[in-house]
């Protein structure tokens, strides 16, 4: 595609070619993106408190509220991310 500079020079404009590796569908229902909590600060196990803000982890448990998936990834040394806030 020709694209005007001025009114005598013209760039060529290339499109970048797309390549479809592999089609995935997709629902509405299914998280698409996950979210990674905020254990970077937990070095040793943390003492969590007691409320309840419950989230979803990608091991299909859930957690009380982010500090205990955090404990868990701790533990168990899994990269577990939050899918959802609420029940799985």
């Amino acid at each position: 595609m020709l694209v005007p500079l001025t009114s005598n020079s013209y760039a060529e404009v290339l499109t970048p070619k797309v390549t479809i590796l592999e089609e995935v569908p997709v629902s509405a229902e299914e998280p698409i993106f996950f979210r990674m909590p905020i254990c970077n600060h937990m070095r040793e196990f943390p003492k969590c408190p007691q409320t309840f803000n419950l989230v979803c982890g990608t091991d299909g448990i859930t957690y009380d509220n982010e500090c205990q998936l955090c404990l868990t990834r701790l533990k168990t040394k899994q990269d577990i991310q939050i899918v959802k806030d609420g029940k799985c």
